[in-house]
């Protein structure tokens, strides 16, 4: 990371510690971790991995401890991680592999069969909104 980055990353963490009331240096493990969610649905997972460690780093220039290594604030690290792994790899059914093999064994008369099927379903008559239902009437 660039030294301007590290110095944005640091006084963006700064400002928003102040707008919370928290004190950015030294800083509490907890503060961190919190700042760490907070980045999630800002940036991506290396940008926030970065400005954890600038943020590591003005500690350790002030002689203070540095809050990375606190298990808190690993353990959040890790799940955003985790997060950020599932957010990129698409949930499939099946594995791209299966996929394209499922496709190259398939007949062509199954391959369109679908879309037929689906002519016939809309021509029946289905219904795309949803049945209005009767209010009971009160007893009284």
């Amino acid at each position: 990371m660039r030294a301007r980055k590290r110095d944005k990353a640091w006084l963006d963490f700064a400002a928003w510690c102040v707008h919370r009331n928290l004190r950015p240096l030294p800083a509490h493990p907890w503060t961190l971790a919190a700042y760490a969610r907070w980045c999630e649905t800002r940036y991506r997972y290396p940008m926030i991995v970065g400005r954890v460690q600038a943020i590591a780093r003005v500690h350790l220039l002030a002689c203070a401890t540095a809050p990375d290594r606190h298990p808190t604030v690993t353990r959040t690290l890790r799940s955003l991680e985790l997060r950020s792994r599932a957010r990129t790899s698409r949930a499939a059914l099946f594995p791209a592999d299966e996929m394209g093999t499922a496709a190259a064994d398939t007949p062509a008369s199954e391959a369109t069969a679908e879309p037929q099927l689906r002519r016939r379903r809309s021509a029946a008559g289905l219904r795309t909104s949803p049945r209005l239902v009767r209010r009971r009437p009160k007893r009284g």
